[in-house]
């Protein structure tokens, strides 16, 4: 009679996870007041945005040019006091509203022909 090996041998083990940080109240107070006035900046660029014609226009050929700084000095000029960082492609723009300790990201679309809106990463 033949003895067959298995293939494998499972070893048994442990898992051994460092434990958790310690959660901290504060910081999540600053976060959430920080990320109010990174929704105030937000408000500012949607408004803007949906008010002009001419703003929209200039943010549209400066993608379809693939101008990323043209995009954000005029994100700026808006009056957004956070970070700015931008992801666009034919079908959409992905605004980043950056803070130290919270982000927003504003997603408008453009075109309706495609739907690659959805699979831009970040």
């Amino acid at each position: 009679m033949r003895y067959r090996y298995p293939w494998f041998y499972v070893y048994p083990y442990e898992v051994r996870r460092p434990p958790a940080p310690a959660n901290n109240i504060d910081t999540f107070i600053r976060s959430a007041k920080q990320a109010a006035g990174i929704f105030a900046d937000a408000q500012l660029v949607l408004s803007r945005i949906a008010g002009s014609r001419e703003l929209s226009r200039r943010i549209l050929t400066a993608a379809e040019q693939s101008d990323k700084q043209t995009i954000r000095r005029l994100i700026k000029q808006m009056g957004v006091r956070h970070e700015v960082d931008t992801v666009f492609n034919p079908d959409g723009i992905y605004i980043s509203l950056i803070g130290t300790q919270s982000r927003m990201i504003l997603a408008l679309r453009w075109s309706e022909d495609r739907n690659h809106f959805a699979s831009i990463r970040l």
